[in-house]
């Protein structure tokens, strides 16, 4: 006989953060414990767990929870959560790029939002991020546009294809901020070949192929040319898309979450140009519950 779950919403999400720190040998870095105080109230919610490697060298103190209901709430929740976060002595945030995107927001609009935390031992290398997914609300879009500072042919294109942006807020915990925009392409869209031959135009046949594995695909257009591409992987596909990287750090950062891949959404984001160099210095996992 099973028994149902008696853990609620936010225990499970809890439990599977517990998990991750367990899988990473994780101890305490600043700011974990108001992340964790957050998720209680901001449910339901999910979470997702990532993995940073660079150089060789793993951070995986790296959560965000994703919210699809009373976003006007939730959203002054993820502020006072920052501002719990600049408490801290040292602690610098920049909100105004944030409070300018935010200014007469039409909630109607959104689909998503999300917040997250990249602790690191540096405070200089922590901090917490902000993402909202738009959809139909060009007057956004081009505030965001105008705050990333990076518009774009490519950029142009891609929202030819997809009107709908992700806009990603990374505010450091010494004062920098960052705005950074995520076009997407479904996988819908994709197997259409006007969209094949606009994508052509845009990325490499290696990050081309990778598509044939991804339920959806986001971008990051850097100012050097660079394409940070974030491929949301078929469920039943994500170790072989992992095993074909062919690293054993990436590997090894994959390993806690092998045997549950099929049940989780996955990311995985690399860089174009290490990509067509045959050799990932950067690379991010993402595992989100269901």
């Amino acid at each position: 006989m099973t028994y149902p779950s008696l853990l609620t919403a936010s225990q499970k999400n809890l439990q599977f953060i517990g998990e991750h720190k367990n899988a990473f040998d994780l101890e305490y870095l600043y700011p974990l414990d108001l992340f964790e105080d957050l998720v209680a109230q901001v449910e339901p919610c999910r979470i997702e767990c990532s993995c940073k490697i660079e150089n060789n060298k793993l951070d995986p103190a790296r959560f965000n929870l994703a919210i699809n209901d009373s976003f006007a709430r939730k959203a002054q929740a993820f502020l006072g959560f920052f501002h719990q976060v600049e408490t801290r002595v040292g602690v610098i945030i920049d909100y105004k790029p944030l409070h300018f995107f935010m200014k007469g927001f039409d909630y109607s609009k959104v689909t998503q939002i999300m917040a997250g935390i990249d602790a690191r031992a540096e405070l200089t290398e922590a901090r917490v991020k902000t993402w909202w997914a738009i959809d139909n609300y060009p007057e956004k879009l081009e505030t965001a546009i105008a705050l990333s500072q990076s518009d774009s042919k490519p950029l142009r294109m891609l929202l030819e294809i997809n009107n709908s942006l992700v806009i990603g807020f990374h505010l450091y915990l010494r004062g920098k901020s960052e705005v950074r925009l995520y076009p997407s392409v479904s996988r819908e869209d994709f197997k259409k070949v006007s969209v094949q031959a606009q994508l052509a135009k845009i990325l490499s046949t290696p990050a081309l192929k990778l598509l044939e594995d991804s339920v959806a695909i986001s971008l990051v257009l850097k100012e050097n040319g660079d394409k940070i591409l974030h491929y949301h992987v078929l469920p039943e596909r994500v170790n072989s898309f992992v095993n074909n990287l062919h690293q054993d750090m990436i590997t090894r950062a994959h390993a806690p979450y092998r045997n549950k891949s099929q049940s989780l959404g996955c990311t995985v984001s690399l860089s174009e140009k290490e990509l067509l160099a045959g050799y990932l210095k950067t690379i991010n996992l993402y595992y989100m519950n269901t």
